[in-house]
């Protein structure tokens, strides 16, 4: 065999298995992708967390429901929490938390007005894990689950359940604050106002025996007032605005927590001020007197007019005799708006002496 063969049958051989070891490496990264895909098919994505297919399907099917009974036939709520939502229709918002390898479903209400008092504030209402493709409790008591999961780093999302159930005990309480504090109109409500007869009463501070308090309460809650207190639906922007010019109270910000430090932020809080805490927006004001004197008061519930989702409630306008002359609409409160703590019941949709 001549040279030239040699050469000729050297460059075939170098030739064939560069094509065999370029097959055999395209394979390999084909095969290999296959694998990655098929472990992936098990996972998913929620809120930027990545969980599992399951959760992730359950957690679909969550955002779809917007009734509570069609919620609770997948969560299974006892019937006091049932009963309660559907009473004060506080807004009902999701998490999924690990718990070691597995995903839990976490439940909480964002808490109500009753007399002056914000109740059950951001109580969770139960965790589930997801097991055969539907959500089952843990079985961890209220307390556990509180301790657990309620915490600042925990991303929320807001379920959009539809509020749909009129309660007149709920109404009656919201007209009895509503006609008292509302001289006619839902324009150019005051900051002080909302800040005085919408927070909540036990976490006011007596300053002086000549009845000065000191009012701390969150931005949060000063939209959802708003959002109560008219018709229209505000956002942060608006409630900003309405604290920067109220007419009684003088506007300062600080970019500082309130939260931590009451005491250093209460000794230089002057009468007759406001101080808005930009860290933690949080509101800190000033308030000397008792309140509103109620001495107007909504009629009977036999008075009324129910019109789907309108109340139209009359009542009265003198301390003399009961004549109800006027009238006080409410609608049940389905607003959507960012920023807030938890929607009311109700709205007032117009109001006349």
């Amino acid at each position: 065999m001549n040279k030239k063969i040699k050469y000729i049958l050297g460059y075939a051989i170098i030739f064939i298995l560069a094509v065999l070891c370029t097959y055999g490496i395209i394979n390999y990264e084909q095969l290999k992708n296959k694998i990655g895909v098929n472990n992936s098919q098990n996972l998913g994505s929620v809120e930027g967390k990545q969980t599992s297919k399951e959760t992730t399907i359950i957690i679909e099917k969550l955002s779809t429901l917007n009734d509570l009974d069609s919620l609770n036939s997948e969560l299974k709520l006892s019937d006091a929490t049932l009963k309660e939502l559907k009473k004060y229709a506080p807004t009902v918002s999701y998490a999924v938390e690990k718990e070691g390898n597995e995903d839990r479903i976490i439940l909480k209400q964002g808490g109500y007005h009753n007399q002056f008092k914000l109740e059950k504030e951001n109580e969770i209402i139960g965790a589930y894990k997801v097991k055969d493709g539907k959500l089952e409790s843990t079985g961890e008591k209220t307390e556990e689950l509180n301790s657990k999961y309620k915490k600042d780093n925990i991303s929320w999302k807001t379920l959009d359940v539809k509020n749909t159930e009129h309660n007149n005990e709920v109404a009656t309480k919201f007209a009895n604050v509503i006609t008292n504090i509302l001289d006619g109109t839902t324009k150019d409500i005051d900051a002080s106002l909302v800040i005085t007869e919408f927070s909540d009463a036990q976490k006011h501070i007596k300053v002086d025996e000549m009845l000065l308090f000191h009012i701390p309460m969150p931005l949060s809650e000063i939209i959802d007032a708003y959002n109560a207190l008219q018709p229209d639906t505000v956002n942060e922007e608006y409630v900003m605005n309405k604290l920067k010019s109220s007419q009684y109270l003088k506007y300062r910000e600080i970019d500082d927590t309130l939260t931590g430090n009451e005491e250093k932020y209460s000794k230089v809080l002057k009468e007759g001020e406001l101080i808005f805490f930009k860290k933690d927006k949080m509101v800190l004001a000033t308030y000397r007197g008792h309140g509103a004197i109620f001495l107007k008061g909504p009629s009977k519930p036999d008075m009324w007019k129910i019109e789907g989702d309108k109340i139209t409630i009359p009542y009265s306008t003198s301390v003399i005799g009961n004549t109800y002359k006027g009238k006080l609409v409410l609608r049940l409160n389905n607003k959507k708006y960012e920023g807030g703590q938890s929607r009311s019941k109700y709205y007032v949709e117009s109001v006349s002496n």
